[in-house]
Protein backbone atom coordinates (compact mmCIF):
# COMPACT_ATOMS: atom_id res chain seq x y z
CA UNK A 1 0.00 0.00 0.00
CA UNK A 2 1.24 3.76 -1.01
CA UNK A 3 0.10 6.21 1.60
CA UNK A 4 0.59 10.38 -0.33
CA UNK A 5 0.20 13.06 2.89
CA UNK A 6 -1.83 15.65 1.33
CA UNK A 7 -2.29 19.22 2.57
CA UNK A 8 -2.61 22.74 0.94
CA UNK A 9 -3.20 26.21 2.25
CA UNK A 10 -0.62 26.00 5.32
CA UNK A 11 0.01 30.21 4.54
CA UNK A 12 3.28 29.58 6.38
CA UNK A 13 2.27 28.05 9.27
CA UNK A 14 3.11 23.92 9.98
CA UNK A 15 0.68 22.67 12.38
CA UNK A 16 3.10 20.34 14.33
CA UNK A 17 0.29 17.42 14.43
CA UNK A 18 0.99 16.65 10.36
CA UNK A 19 4.23 16.09 11.57
CA UNK A 20 2.75 12.78 13.40
CA UNK A 21 -0.23 12.46 10.81
CA UNK A 22 2.07 12.53 7.25
CA UNK A 23 4.68 10.47 9.33
CA UNK A 24 4.29 6.82 7.49
CA UNK A 25 3.74 8.34 4.20
CA UNK A 26 5.85 7.22 1.00
CA UNK A 27 5.21 10.92 -0.57
CA UNK A 28 3.68 14.41 0.18
CA UNK A 29 1.60 16.42 -2.00
CA UNK A 30 0.93 20.51 -1.39
CA UNK A 31 -1.72 21.97 -3.40
CA UNK A 32 -0.12 25.48 -2.58
CA UNK A 33 0.06 28.76 -1.02
CA UNK A 34 2.54 27.28 1.04
CA UNK A 35 3.45 30.59 2.58
CA UNK A 36 7.11 29.80 3.44
CA UNK A 37 9.83 27.63 1.69
CA UNK A 38 10.71 26.18 5.69
CA UNK A 39 7.63 24.42 5.48
CA UNK A 40 8.70 22.58 2.23
CA UNK A 41 12.06 21.51 3.74
CA UNK A 42 10.00 20.20 6.93
CA UNK A 43 7.93 18.24 4.43
CA UNK A 44 10.90 17.20 2.33
CA UNK A 45 12.68 15.67 5.09
CA UNK A 46 10.38 13.43 6.02
CA UNK A 47 9.02 12.00 2.60
CA UNK A 48 9.76 13.15 -0.83
CA UNK A 49 7.20 16.51 -1.40
CA UNK A 50 5.94 17.78 -4.40
CA UNK A 51 4.01 21.29 -4.58
CA UNK A 52 2.72 23.81 -6.37
CA UNK A 53 2.28 27.57 -6.17
CA UNK A 54 -1.03 29.55 -4.99
CA UNK A 55 -2.41 32.67 -5.41
CA UNK A 56 -0.57 33.55 -2.42
CA UNK A 57 2.84 32.17 -3.35
CA UNK A 58 4.18 35.20 -5.04
CA UNK A 59 7.01 34.81 -6.95
CA UNK A 60 8.51 31.22 -6.25
CA UNK A 61 7.01 29.33 -9.05
CA UNK A 62 11.12 28.15 -10.18
CA UNK A 63 10.67 26.06 -6.96
CA UNK A 64 6.76 25.40 -7.03
CA UNK A 65 5.21 25.08 -11.15
CA UNK A 66 1.38 26.01 -11.39
CA UNK A 67 0.62 21.86 -12.34
CA UNK A 68 2.34 18.63 -11.48
CA UNK A 69 1.54 15.22 -13.07
CA UNK A 70 3.27 12.25 -11.74
CA UNK A 71 2.62 8.60 -11.04
CA UNK A 72 2.81 7.31 -7.70
CA UNK A 73 1.67 4.44 -6.29
CA UNK A 74 0.91 3.60 -9.69
CA UNK A 75 -1.91 6.15 -10.10
CA UNK A 76 -1.66 9.24 -12.11
CA UNK A 77 -2.02 11.62 -9.84
CA UNK A 78 -2.11 15.25 -11.17
CA UNK A 79 -2.64 18.63 -8.57
CA UNK A 80 -2.88 22.60 -9.48
CA UNK A 81 -3.88 24.78 -6.69
CA UNK A 82 -6.91 25.65 -7.98
CA UNK A 83 -7.01 29.47 -8.19
CA UNK A 84 -7.00 29.45 -11.84
CA UNK A 85 -9.88 27.43 -12.46
CA UNK A 86 -13.23 28.15 -13.45
CA UNK A 87 -14.99 28.78 -9.52
CA UNK A 88 -18.07 27.77 -11.11
CA UNK A 89 -16.94 24.07 -11.52
CA UNK A 90 -13.70 24.18 -10.25
CA UNK A 91 -13.61 19.78 -10.57
CA UNK A 92 -14.67 20.05 -14.37
CA UNK A 93 -12.25 22.84 -14.97
CA UNK A 94 -9.50 20.64 -13.13
CA UNK A 95 -10.39 17.83 -15.32
CA UNK A 96 -9.73 19.63 -18.66
CA UNK A 97 -6.56 21.10 -17.49
CA UNK A 98 -5.30 17.44 -16.89
CA UNK A 99 -7.21 15.91 -19.48
CA UNK A 100 -4.61 14.82 -21.98
CA UNK A 101 -2.39 13.39 -18.63
CA UNK A 102 -5.16 10.73 -18.01
CA UNK A 103 -5.40 11.18 -14.29
CA UNK A 104 -6.84 8.85 -11.40
CA UNK A 105 -6.73 11.49 -8.55
CA UNK A 106 -7.16 15.42 -9.26
CA UNK A 107 -5.37 17.32 -5.67
CA UNK A 108 -6.74 20.73 -5.31
CA UNK A 109 -6.40 23.61 -2.93
CA UNK A 110 -7.36 27.14 -2.76
CA UNK A 111 -11.29 26.58 -1.66
CA UNK A 112 -10.30 25.43 2.39
CA UNK A 113 -12.96 23.37 1.78
CA UNK A 114 -12.41 19.40 2.61
CA UNK A 115 -13.59 17.58 -0.76
CA UNK A 116 -13.64 13.37 -1.68
CA UNK A 117 -15.62 13.60 -4.54
CA UNK A 118 -15.83 10.47 -7.47
CA UNK A 119 -16.17 11.33 -11.05
CA UNK A 120 -16.10 9.60 -14.05
CA UNK A 121 -13.20 7.06 -12.65
CA UNK A 122 -11.71 10.39 -11.40
CA UNK A 123 -11.08 10.97 -7.52
CA UNK A 124 -11.41 14.93 -6.99
CA UNK A 125 -9.42 15.53 -3.49
CA UNK A 126 -9.18 18.91 -2.16
CA UNK A 127 -7.94 18.49 1.93
CA UNK A 128 -9.22 21.55 3.43
CA UNK A 129 -6.77 24.10 4.57
CA UNK A 130 -4.05 23.26 7.23
CA UNK A 131 -3.94 26.44 9.16
CA UNK A 132 -7.40 28.22 8.83
CA UNK A 133 -10.95 27.63 7.18
CA UNK A 134 -12.47 29.92 5.20
CA UNK A 135 -15.56 30.20 6.38
CA UNK A 136 -15.45 29.23 9.83
CA UNK A 137 -17.12 26.35 9.46
CA UNK A 138 -14.06 23.89 8.28
CA UNK A 139 -11.53 23.00 10.90
CA UNK A 140 -8.02 23.22 9.29
CA UNK A 141 -7.71 19.32 8.25
CA UNK A 142 -5.16 17.53 5.72
CA UNK A 143 -5.49 14.12 4.57
CA UNK A 144 -4.20 11.03 3.62
CA UNK A 145 -4.38 8.84 0.14
CA UNK A 146 -4.01 5.40 0.45
CA UNK A 147 -3.92 3.57 -2.59
CA UNK A 148 -4.09 -0.23 -2.29
CA UNK A 149 -1.78 -3.09 -4.38
CA UNK A 150 -5.71 -3.25 -6.34
CA UNK A 151 -5.66 0.26 -7.18
CA UNK A 152 -7.96 1.02 -4.78
CA UNK A 153 -8.22 4.74 -3.58
CA UNK A 154 -9.25 5.35 -0.09
CA UNK A 155 -8.71 9.23 1.22
CA UNK A 156 -8.72 10.12 5.33
CA UNK A 157 -9.11 13.38 6.57
CA UNK A 158 -7.68 14.27 9.68
CA UNK A 159 -8.94 17.53 11.67
CA UNK A 160 -6.38 19.73 13.19
CA UNK A 161 -5.85 21.75 16.15
CA UNK A 162 -7.27 25.54 15.40
CA UNK A 163 -4.32 26.97 17.79
CA UNK A 164 -1.07 27.95 17.52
Amino acid sequence: MTRIGLISDTHGYLNPKVLDLFAQVQYILHAGDVGEDHILDTLESMAPTFAVSGNTDGIPIVRRPLRFSGELGGVRICMTHGHLLDSGDSNLSAYLMFQEDKPGVIVQGHTHIPQNKLISDVLFVNPGSASRSRSGAENPSVAILEIAVDGELTVKFFPLPTER
